[in-house]
């Protein structure tokens, strides 16, 4: 199950890292270009990069939690099997 989640948290790692690169080249913008609409747009994206990034990590943390149970609960079974088998004679 770790095998799994590693290359999903990889990458979203590079997909946000790459997201970053991209930057304004330092071109005079055109005159029918509202700077503070583009500044808004970049903000709100770099928001919803923040946010798809943490969204990731808390999937990848439930899906070990949910593989830790589900260990937790077949070493119990595994268990409980034993001591039905040896426990009652």
């Amino acid at each position: 199950m770790k095998l799994i989640i590693l290359p999903l948290v990889a990458s979203l790692a590079l997909l946000v890292g790459c997201a970053s690169d991209f930057e304004s080249t330092g071109s005079e913008p055109s005159a029918s270009v509202d700077t503070s609409e583009v500044d808004s747009f970049n903000e709100t994206q770099q928001r919803i990069n923040e946010q798809m990034a943490v969204d990731a990590a808390n999937a990848a943390a439930a899906e070990q939690n949910n593989a830790a149970m589900a260990a937790a609960q077949q070493t119990e079974n595994q268990h409980n099997a034993e001591f039905n088998q040896n426990g009652l004679q």
